[in-house]
């Protein structure tokens, strides 16, 4: 099983739009249509697309595979291939000094210097295999909240643009105090949350005369 190992830090949603819940026949439709499908070898960058829950190259969406009980289960896969910026600047200059030695020159212009490493980018990139991870994704498709399996601002705008284009849905961060407005709302109990404020604890530390402030 790829997703839900080990310890899982979330992030939840809220999905909204028309069609938020979605028959069993859309969704595995569309989880195949915008299903990982690999990354450029010469080009720097990411590509994201989803994948089934079993393992990284999992692309086989049916439904005993995705639907574990109210949560359809799969996972958000994100490959990035980058040049890591010392091993191209070694690489360049051996390259810009074997340019010289071979020319007879003892300098060379700025633009040859960016075209010598431009090349050298692209050997580099086509050598370098790309970073893969995957990261769960728990959508209560009855309740229309989801969850995604990281906390990461890079992962989850990833996962909130190809969300929406998959599904045609919005999903908006379900934050505590979001969550706790929309409960007293539906039960009306809006006036008990007039006056909440943050709470601040005093975490003493032992050997440490004062107090340290955290806020829940």
């Amino acid at each position: 099983m790829l997703v839900g190992k080990g310890a899982l830090s979330f992030r939840a949603f809220q999905v909204n739009g028309k069609g938020s819940v979605p028959t069993t026949e859309r969704l595995l439709g569309r989880l195949d249509q915008f299903a990982f499908a690999g990354i450029d070898t010469v080009e720097e960058g990411h590509q994201h697309g989803w994948v089934a829950p079993d393992h990284l190259f999992d692309g086989d969406f049916h439904a005993a595979k995705i639907y574990r009980g109210q949560y359809a289960v799969f996972a958000l896969r994100i490959d990035t291939r980058k040049v890591r910026g010392p091993v191209l600047a070694a690489h360049t200059a051996i390259a810009i000094q074997d340019v010289l030695d071979a020319e007879g020159l003892e300098r060379l212009s700025g633009r040859r210097k960016r075209e010598i490493k431009q090349e050298v980018k692209r050997e580099l990139l086509a050598e370098t295999p790309p970073v893969q991870r995957a990261y769960g994704v728990f959508w209560n498709v009855r309740s229309r909240r989801a969850y995604l399996q990281s906390t990461s601002k890079t992962v989850i705008e990833a996962f909130r643009s190809l969300f929406e284009r998959t599904f045609e849905l919005t999903v908006e961060p379900s934050m505590p105090g979001v969550r706790a407005a929309a409960y007293a709302h539906e039960n009306g109990r809006l006036e008990a949350l007039k006056d909440a404020r943050p709470l601040t604890l005093n975490l003493t530390k032992p050997g440490v005369r004062e107090p340290e402030l955290a806020t829940v």
